[in-house]
């Protein structure tokens, strides 16, 4: 059977196709504009302190310049490596989904962590979601740079399930996220009013690459207040089921 469209409805999904196009289009120029602005800014610092040390060679402590040089690199590098991870994530997952137990996940990345601040546990046991292990690690530890960059003395991370999901939620006490900011935070290179800026450190993709993993995961991730005083943010994957006697999922 034919199936006949009108017109109207014909002309209607074009234009909606058109515009949802031009919208990605834009938001790659986007992208590639922010890229060139934070690539720009620590090469601008690189070429000025080299400048200045060839003019006053007797006046430069090349100690310092070595130092401060090595400084910007290690920012360029960082926001290279992190736009590779995003284009990676857009492109796809090409290793299998495995069965991962959240609460030993956390445990493993925390362990590995050099102090910074106290971080207090509060792990439900055998909650498993399918992922990929490195890459939720990075989501996990990208939620601890962000809550330690911005905590003043505490950082908690839970886990529990709720409604066929598993929630991690990553607190801290420090100025928190306002309610106009709790999306645009997950922008690539976020620019916002409030003290979570990359101000504070950061190359400013560490939310949206965290974002995208959870994604990609068919999970979400979203920013709210904490009791603790600070931020809270809230990674909720779909529960694994597993078999009871082979562990596989069911």
């Amino acid at each position: 059977m034919t199936t006949v469209y009108d017109c109207g409805e014909v002309v209607t999904l074009v234009t909606r196709m058109e515009r949802l196009v031009e919208q990605m289009r834009a938001q790659k120029r986007q992208f590639v504009t922010d890229a060139s602005h934070e690539l720009g800014t620590p090469l601008a610092g690189l070429r000025l302190q080299l400048e200045e040390a060839r003019m006053h060679p007797g006046q430069t402590d090349l100690n310092d310049l070595v130092r401060h040089a090595l400084r910007e690199v290690d920012r360029i590098q960082a926001i290279i490596g992190d736009m590779l991870t995003l284009a990676r994530l857009d492109a796809g997952f090409p290793d299998p989904l495995l069965p991962i137990d959240v609460a030993d996940l956390v445990k493993q990345e925390v362990g590995k962590r050099p102090y910074v601040l106290p971080i207090h546990l509060d792990l439900e046991e055998d909650l498993v979601v399918g992922g990929v292990n490195a890459t939720l690690a990075r989501l996990l530890g990208n939620l601890l740079d962000n809550a330690e960059r911005h905590g003043r003395s505490a950082v908690r991370v839970s886990v529990s399930s709720e409604g066929g999901e598993v929630m991690l939620m990553v607190d801290d006490d420090g100025m928190g996220v306002p309610l106009p900011e709790r999306e645009r935070v997950f922008d690539h290179f976020a620019r916002t009013d409030s003290a979570r800026s990359r101000g504070h450190g950061g190359a400013g993709l560490g939310l949206s690459i965290a974002l995208a993993i959870a994604e990609a995961h068919s999970g979400t991730l979203t920013a709210h207040e904490s009791d603790l005083g600070g931020a809270r943010f809230v990674l909720c994957l779909p529960l694994l089921q597993l078999d009871a006697m082979t562990g596989q999922a069911a």
